[in-house]
């Protein structure tokens, strides 16, 4: 479990990594940089219609998602996601003990 939750703790900061590198890329050739949210990557890139999603959702939900969502940039979250799975293994590593 231990290497499992550290192995997918370095590929969130490998596509942390990879996201800002291609934002800077961007920005060193249009001198623009470009936002890629959660929404980019659920709408465009996975085809998530979402729309759908807060069909299910009550009306106060489907505003903090829609503001989490259109806020919140990629490399931040796959930054965070990579802290706390390598807080699980260091956690799980003392727990179990393996």
């Amino acid at each position: 479990m231990h290497t499992l939750l550290k192995t997918l703790g370095i590929v969130t900061w490998t596509g942390c990594v990879i996201t800002l590198l291609y934002q800077s890329v961007v920005w060193i050739l249009t001198a623009t940089w470009p936002s890629i949210t959660l929404m980019t990557i659920l709408s465009d890139i996975l085809g998530i219609d979402i729309i759908d999603l807060f069909q299910h959702c009550s009306i106060s939900l489907a505003i903090k998602l829609t503001y989490f969502l259109t806020t919140t940039e990629l490399a931040i979250t796959l930054w965070w996601a990579g802290v706390l799975l390598f807080a699980a293994a260091v956690c799980s590593k003392v727990l179990l003990g393996k």
